[in-house]
């Protein structure tokens, strides 16, 4: 089957981006992403309904049936053996693809983990945007296992490291709940930069001073403290870098943050990006593709999936900056010929992924052509507030 011309730019930019799978692969890929963003919905009876038109009443059958074998591992197909989609590949290429697009000087990325239902867990880095996440990638698991989130973000951070230039910064952020000694030393190794959140009763020495609980550096709300030294009081654990405690007025408690960026090239609001990954989930679930409304158990077959919506948000997202940007300059996005810095902006009231799906689905309803000229130009990081005082710890070396 054919894929319709509206959607052509969208076939030769999974053609171009993830050309390392087979044509079957790819155009099953097409059709998948496709239908989601018709229907607005990932789920396959949504996206059924939404590609019946242009299979007509004779191909629907098999376009279900093909709909479901992409899913499927090799051993499972009506054809056994033969080609599954192994998602860890597409990672990579999928970086590459969103970076094509990037017009950021640094890259911020959330490693998170998600539930659906009770069924399986995911571990996911996400690019934090403009009040959203895109998934870039992810492991499944059942979700009824312990400790099983560290092995596999390791391995998911090795593999996107490959893709990112190296005169790019990368910041990695991640909730307490998620610290890990490993995750630092990787993180480092690599030339990433750690944000990591830890625990409100964590201790740190800072340098030239003694070792104090880290709440007790700043006074109370209205207050932050950035300054170099060592945290953690056990030598096996002990890390130094930059902690950032950050107490807003509206926080009951504050923000620990450790990095090994230097006290002046950190913001003390950047950690409050790291809202955005749960943001993005929520866009790949009940705002967005239905995604929890998934049956799927096998991990394998639920991985396969995230890939379309995955591919799916990043298209829906890229179109909604497309749309923001020209609303911002009082000019018809369907007239845009030069990638320009987005104009300021003073509030979103429409979130970025609701304003490109309407968009998405109106240019297909319609029988127009998706947009082939697309970017991604993030907003600038978040300054320290008016209303809180900054202390900067930054002894000079000796």
């Amino acid at each position: 089957m054919h894929v319709p011309r509206e959607c052509y730019p969208l076939q030769e930019a999974i053609d171009t981006s993830l050309a390392h799978l087979t044509t079957a692969q790819r155009r099953g890929l097409v059709w998948w992403v496709f239908g989601t963003l018709l229907a607005g919905s990932g789920c396959l009876s949504a996206v059924l309904v939404a590609l019946g038109p242009f299979v007509g009443r004779a191909g629907q059958a098999a376009l279900r049936q093909s709909l479901r074998e992409w899913l499927r591992d090799g051993g499972d197909k009506l054809v056994p053996g033969a080609a599954q989609l192994e998602v860890a590949t597409c990672f990579a290429p999928l970086l590459r693809w969103l970076l094509g697009w990037w017009r950021g000087a640094a890259l911020p990325v959330a490693l998170d983990v998600t539930l659906l239902r009770d069924r399986v867990a995911i571990v996911t880095l996400a690019v934090l945007y403009r009040g959203t996440a895109i998934p870039v990638a992810w492991h499944v698991t059942a979700a009824n296992r312990q400790g099983q989130w560290l092995t596999p973000a390791l391995r998911l951070i090795e593999t996107l490291a490959l893709a990112v230039p190296g005169t790019m910064p990368v910041l990695l952020l991640a909730d307490r709940g998620l610290w890990s000694g490993r995750l630092w030393d990787t993180l480092r190794c690599l030339g990433w930069h750690p944000l990591l959140r830890v625990r409100p009763d964590v201790t740190f020495a800072p340098h030239g001073g003694t070792r104090v609980k880290a709440v007790t550096l700043v006074p109370g709300p209205g207050h932050a403290w950035v300054g170099t030294g060592v945290a953690f009081k056990h030598h096996p654990v002990r890390r130094a870098g930059t902690l950032v405690v950050m107490w807003d007025h509206n926080q009951t408690e504050p923000w620990l943050v450790l990095t090994d960026l230097a006290p002046t090239d950190v913001g003390v609001c950047w950690y409050g990006l790291r809202t955005w990954v749960e943001l993005g989930f929520r866009s790949l679930k009940s705002f967005g593709w239905q995604w929890e409304r998934t049956r799927r158990t096998d991990p394998d077959r639920v991985a396969r999936h995230t890939l379309v919506l995955a591919i799916a948000t990043l298209w829906t997202v890229a179109t909604g900056t497309r749309e923001e940007d020209a609303e911002g300059r009082g000019c018809d996005p369907d007239r845009v010929r030069l990638v320009l810095p987005p104009p300021p902006t003073r509030g979103r009231r429409t979130s970025l992924f609701a304003r490109g799906l309407v968009r998405v689905r109106w240019q297909l309803l319609r029988t127009r052509r998706l947009w082939r000229q697309l970017w991604l130009w993030p907003d600038p990081w978040p300054g320290t507030p008016p209303n809180v005082t900054v202390i900067i710890h930054a002894p000079l070396p000796n």
